[in-house]
């Protein structure tokens, strides 16, 4: 019987030896290859035994058996022989989820001993060692708008190369794979609750396993920061966790799942670099503002309109959740309650969209808008005072990641693709750092939207580019260029307000040209009022006061409006400027007519005189009264076009650079106010006029130039760059020059209209003034008694009528232009 049974072993052995000897690895395969081909070949087992190819399964989990060997003789103390002997006994057993559940350990056992290994090369100064195990990982799991993270790559080849220190990259490295480990335990926890929701046995028993594999990895640091007992009792609920998702009792699981997430409260395997901080801080409020704009672009009427809109609003809710768990763990010291509330309104924002996606039901807008607003504030006062603005600097990544996007199409040869990439990745910018950057650095705002369009600093613009198909290399040199400006822009975005003189230039220019002709009006409606009269300059002056706060009180309302609606971007921009183009229009054909001064001065006059008439009446309340509407009508009129012409300033650059230019232009209205009414200072008034009127129409010409471009980007207008044109961005910043027909066309426009109206009007003032001179020749009766002072031998030495008219003529004309000049010069 024991030769019986010899002899039975020895054959057993030498089968084995005869399957598993043509799969056996030579010594030189590196280590991530066998990880690949372990993960590979388990993976194919596992798929292959829930579609009932039992005897499949088990020959391919015997083919992983010396992949499996080898890395155990590599990472020795990791156990992987018994990891290895629980997923050969369920493939033989036929037990699919036994064997999804041996197979995630093994892996995570892998990838554990895989990471030791990394950390001991280090120690030693072995970094072409640590480089070879650094291949067998897995990184953050990542979304469309994030990248894998590379802080352990980058490094380790930073010490290669000779640029770093081994400390340095041990620091690294560590923080680099707990962060995603950390992330990889949240995930996994996540698909296990998801798969116990939708019954699938399998999946749960993986991720309940993976789960535990990838607390294995985090469990040093949960000892250090919570000492030995807490882990071995968080420990002990991992393995609950799985034995219950093994024995598929939901009950077990939600007590083990409930322990486990008390447990792990607030623990932050590796913490977060200030920096890091600020940027998933912005992360978060960034992704969780954009969830309720992209999913009411998706919805209508209780019913999904734009399922890509949706996949839109679940990928910034996921990408917002992701961001607020690595901030679990500071903000539950601040404000736990706040914490558990944000916890539960992205879980139910998240419940929504995925009904909604699914298509079991559809929640109103107005309801994920309230529970995001909700968690926003709450956020808003839960987050440290320097993570509340960090939101515009998260949208760089996203414009980054949309880039690589861009590129990546167009060495497809899909441009189209291209196109729509690149028409997001500017839809971010413009939703984000394009406001913030037009205040704060406009310089560095007009040379990164070119370089999306038209081209800046030698470059052209992806927008071109795009459109003629380029080769990648030429797209991948203006991406370069792009992501540079980026750079630029996300520094100077977190580092604060910086020169904004071009749009406090031009506010205070409006300030001033506006203010100055109140003061005019004032100080012509004050002239008469001198001596006894003099009391009367009183209500004139209150009803100017009223209005200069009625005027600063209507900023506020339209400023408030307006930021209402700032998720129209461009397009509200471009209204209003068109809006304000469209009365700086009518003001400079008013004024270069003078009919504005003119009529408008006569008209005030000759409300003060109806007005003073009643001068001699009791009733002095009145006269007071309409005093000061007059002086509240006169500048307030002013103070509402300024209002008008303010707001696509501020639109454009933020209130502050705004007031900035509107308290410098008050300065100088104060100083000219201060001369001519108070100190009765005779001012060449018609040439400071003539000098801001030609400052106004520079200030149209820019802004005409500069709203055509908006009117580009929003899809209004067309664009057809002048052919390789290309201009230095502060021609844009300053003057609003930009390389396109039709920006350049409309602000050449733009200025022949106004002078040549002001031209046509002056010939035709000279025409019929010449008309009224050669009617009041015909008029006369005789040459000799035509005017006062004109001797009759002045009009004709022969006594020829004729010939007297026409000297008559000649001498009206020449009288006639002296006069016509000084009553311009009175009015």
């Amino acid at each position: 019987m024991l030769g019986t049974r010899a002899r039975l072993a020895s054959l057993v052995a030498v089968l084995a030896a005869l399957v598993l000897a043509p799969t056996v690895w030579p010594a030189s395969d590196p280590p991530w290859k066998l990880a690949a081909d372990l993960r590979t070949q388990l993976a194919d087992a596992e798929r292959a035994l829930l579609v009932g190819e039992d005897a499949q399964a088990r020959a391919l989990v015997r083919q992983a058996a010396p992949s499996a060997s080898h890395l155990a003789e590599l990472l020795r103390g990791e156990d992987l022989g018994k990891q290895y002997r629980m997923v050969e006994r369920a493939a033989v057993a036929g037990d699919e989820v036994e064997l999804a559940a041996a197979r995630a350990a093994l892996q995570t056992t892998v990838l554990s001993g895989a990471y030791r290994k990394v950390l001991a090369s280090i120690e030693r100064g072995e970094i072409a060692e640590a480089e070879r195990w650094l291949l067998v990982r897995e990184f953050r799991p990542p979304t469309r708008f994030s990248r894998p993270g590379a802080d352990a790559t980058l490094a380790l080849t930073l010490v290669a190369a000779g640029k770093g220190s081994a400390k340095e990259a041990l620091a690294a490295v560590r923080a680099d794979y707990l962060d995603t480990y950390q992330a990889r335990l949240r995930t996994a926890l996540e698909s296990a609750d998801r798969a116990l929701e939708r019954g699938f046995p399998s999946r749960l028993a993986a991720e309940s396993a993976r789960a535990r594999g990838y607390f294995a990895v985090l469990e040093p640091s949960f000892r250090r920061q919570r000492g030995p007992a807490a882990s071995e009792r968080v420990g002990a609920d991992f393995d609950r966790l799985v034995r219950a998702a093994l024995d598929q009792d939901e009950v077990a699981y939600s007590e083990a799942r409930a322990a486990v997430e008390r447990a792990l409260a607030g623990f932050r395997a590796a913490p977060l670099a200030r920096e890091e901080e600020i940027r998933r801080a912005g992360q978060f409020l960034r992704f969780l503002a954009l969830v309720p704009i992209e999913y009411g672009r998706g919805v209508a009427d209780g019913h999904v309109t734009v399922p890509f809109e949706i996949q839109e609003a679940v990928t910034f809710r996921d990408g917002a959740a992701q961001a607020f768990a690595d901030l679990e763990s500071v903000l539950a010291k601040r404000d736990p309650a706040a914490v558990r509330r944000i916890e539960e309104l992205i879980a139910a924002i998240g419940e929504e969209l995925a009904a909604a996606s699914q298509g079991r039901a559809v929640a109103a807008e107005e309801a994920v808008e309230a529970k995001t607003s909700e968690a926003l504030e709450l956020a808003e006062g839960a987050f440290p005072e320097e993570w509340q603005d960090a939101g515009a600097t998260a949208d760089f990544d996203v414009i980054r990641t949309s880039l690589d996007r861009v590129v990546a199409a167009v060495r497809a040869g899909e441009y189209g693709t291209a196109e729509q990439a690149r028409l997001e990745a500017y839809a971010f910018f413009e939703f984000g750092p394009e406001q913030r950057l037009r205040g704060l650095a406009p310089d560095l705002f007009v040379r990164t939207e070119s370089l999306f369009w038209y081209g800046a600093d030698g470059f052209p613009g992806l927008a071109q580019l795009i459109r003629r198909k380029a080769a990648p290399e030429d797209v991948v040199a203006t991406r370069e260029a792009l992501d540079t400006a980026l750079a630029d822009s996300e520094a100077a975005v977190g580092a604060g307000p910086t020169s904004a003189a071009a749009v406090v230039t031009n506010t205070a220019i409006i300030v001033f040209r506006e203010g100055l002709e109140a003061v005019l009006i004032l100080a012509a409606l004050t002239a008469g009022l001198v001596g006894a009269r003099r009391r009367l300059r009183r209500p004139l002056f209150v009803g100017a006061a009223a209005a200069l706060l009625a005027s600063v009180a209507t900023f506020i309302v339209a400023k408030t409006i307006l930021s209402s609606l700032v998720r129209y971007g461009e397009k509200l921009e471009a209204i209003v400027s068109l809006v304000a183009i469209a009365v700086l229009l009518l003001i400079l054909n008013w004024f270069f007519h003078r009919v504005y001064w003119a009529d408008h001065l006569a008209g005030l006059h000759g409300r003060k005189k109806r007005i003073l008439k009643g001068a001699g009446f009791s009733a002095a309340a009145a006269q007071f009264a309409g005093l000061a509407t007059l002086g509240f009508t006169a500048v307030y009129r002013e103070g509402f076009e300024t209002v008008l012409f303010l707001q696509a300033l501020a639109l454009e650059a933020g209130a502050t650079s705004v007031i900035e230019g509107a308290a410098l232009g008050a300065v100088g209205v104060a100083a000219v106010g201060v001369l001519t009414i108070a100190l009765q200072r005779k001012l060449p008034h018609k040439r400071m006029l003539e000098l801001t009127a030609v400052l106004i129409l520079g200030v149209l010409v820019i802004m005409v130039g500069k709203t055509i471009q908006v009117c580009q980007v929003v899809g209004w207008l067309p664009v057809h760059p002048i052919g390789d044109l290309r201009l230095p961005y502060w021609a844009g910043l300053w003057f609003g020059i930009f390389p396109t027909w039709e920006g350049v066309a409309a602000q050449l426009g733009a200025a022949v209209f106004v002078i040549g109206s002001y031209a046509a009007a002056e010939w035709l003032r000279a025409r019929r003034r010449h008309t009224r001179l050669r009617a009041t020749v015909r008029r006369a009766p005789s040459p000799s008694r035509a005017l006062p002072g004109i001797e009759a031998s002045s009009v004709s030495r022969n006594g020829n009528d004729a010939d007297g008219r026409a000297g008559l003529e000649g001498t009206l004309e020449r009288r006639a232009r002296p006069l016509a000049a000084n009553t311009g010069r009175r009015r």
